[in-house]
């Protein structure tokens, strides 16, 4: 009875992993850049998966828009349809402040009132005044979002599933 258990839990984790490098495309990825400071720093080492359903606050991995050959890490702060405005320091969707405490400062910029396509995002990096993002370019369409950023895996003591946590989620209608 134990060994059929044990083969039954073996099993599970065969097709589990079959599943994740088959059918989620998994991608193993190092920092590179500080524009996500202080939640990614260089040198930290990242899993991506394929995207499925983007949501508000996901870090994703996308190809620079600007025809650079770079790959960069940026958070989802604006989804498709919605008005978007950087002013006095502060991320407006729809004329509602965002809860944004991950930033590493508040932006020294301004974004006029921008209406985001759809299929597109707006996208910025937690270390705001370093960060070449969609405060730059602008929107940015989904066929340059490579993947979402499930975990941080290295260092290895700082290993940490990056979900949207709780208390920085403020409902937007």
């Amino acid at each position: 009875m134990i060994r059929l258990i044990k083969n039954l839990i073996f099993l599970c984790f065969i097709f589990f992993v079959g599943y994740i490098f088959g059918i989620k495309e998994v991608r193993f990825v190092k920092i590179i850049s500080s524009s996500m400071e202080p939640t990614l720093i260089p040198g930290d080492r990242v899993i991506v998966i394929k995207n499925g359903v983007l949501k508000r606050y996901d870090i994703v991995l996308i190809e620079a828009p600007e025809g650079k050959k770079e790959i960069l890490t940026k958070r989802i702060v604006g989804l498709p349809s919605e008005t978007i405005e950087v002013k006095d320091g502060d991320v407006y969707i729809n004329g509602e402040k965002l809860n944004e405490p991950y930033i590493k400062e508040k932006p020294d910029y301004q974004v006029l009132k921008t209406k985001i396509p759809d299929g597109s995002y707006f996208l910025l990096g937690d270390n705001r005044n370093k960060s070449e993002d969609s405060s730059v370019w602008g929107p940015v369409d989904n066929s340059f979002i490579k993947g979402r950023i499930i975990c941080k895996y290295w260092p290895l003591k700082e290993f940490s599933f990056l979900k949207i946590l709780p208390q920085f989620q403020k409902r937007m209608k």
